[in-house]
């Protein structure tokens, strides 16, 4: 069942200055999209200790969402609605995102630290449990003009299928993909991820999409690789494909999580590989 499009921007909030900057991207993607922003705060173990630390009524969370989104709206012109609702990260906002309709989610992420190094990255659980693109930030958004968008493509099942994304996104942004291909000794493999790039080049060029066509100089991880090139170029964001299915720990860091929590803090957008038929309109 495809999602529907009611043109939001669904940003997860949690009273910290990371997730201040998850809002202010999400703003500036909704100003130039003309969507409406919801925050999303959810109220957990966390919330409610915060708030005995600060001696306020749970009421003080709904009553600061307010504020923030009537002042959101004033500064960039745009509509501005909240929700506070009792659950988990990783299965609330899931919900909310299907209820509301929303087709992007925004959150900003701390970094991956301290027990999450042991137990798998908590912004890889959340990404893999929402049903839209999942745009993933660091950073303020800056100069961003979400125009530049490096697609890395591997022999992965759901990368070269990020080009339907690829087309959706380009009818919102007008944006140009920088295509970074793989390198791999195996012939078959490389044989294969030709044919992938020939067939993702001819569905770009179908749609009139802008690209470029760029290969890794080396055999080093990939994954740093995409980072380091798109670093280079100054690019908008990274655009990525996870598996919900797939079992990505690794105590050195998946390979999603090395672009995801990449140095340079450039902006990803994540897609599940399974939630590819979901056609993006707006979130």
């Amino acid at each position: 069942m495809e999602n529907e499009n009611n043109n939001v921007i669904l940003v997860a909030y949690d009273f910290t200055p990371v997730g201040d900057l998850a809002i202010e991207n999400a703003s500036i993607m909704a100003t130039k999209l003309n969507y409406k922003v919801c925050i999303f705060h959810v109220i957990n173990k966390t919330s409610r200790e915060n708030l005995k630390k600060t001696k306020e009524p749970l009421s003080a969370i709904t009553e600061k969402l307010a504020k923030m989104a009537k002042e959101l709206g004033g500064k960039h012109n745009i509509e501005v609605d909240y929700i506070a609702r009792e659950g988990n990260i990783f299965t609330t906002i899931a919900q909310a995102v299907k209820e509301i309709g929303a087709n992007f989610m925004v959150f900003g992420t701390h970094g991956k630290r301290g027990i999450q190094f042991l137990l798998g990255s908590a912004a890889l659980k959340l990404i893999k449990s929402c049903p839209v693109p999942v745009y993933v930030v660091q950073k303020p958004c800056g100069e961003s003009k979400f125009k530049d968008i490096v697609f890395p493509l591997d022999i992965e099942p759901g990368s070269k299928q990020k080009v339907k994304w690829a087309i959706a996104l380009h009818k919102q942004f007008n944006c140009t993909f920088h295509l970074f291909i793989d390198s791999n000794p195996d012939e078959y493999l490389q044989n294969r991820l030709k044919a992938d790039l020939n067939q993702v080049k001819k569905l770009l060029d179908k749609h009139n999409i802008p690209h470029t066509e760029n290969f890794a100089p080396s055999k080093r991880k990939f994954a740093m690789q995409s980072v380091e090139f798109a670093h280079k170029i100054k690019a908008d964001m990274i655009l990525i494909s996870t598996d919900p299915d797939k079992i990505t720990w690794s105590l050195f860091g998946s390979p999603d999580e090395r672009v995801i929590y990449n140095q340079q803090k450039i902006p990803v957008m994540c897609i599940n590989a399974q939630d590819l038929r979901v056609i993006i309109g707006g979130l």
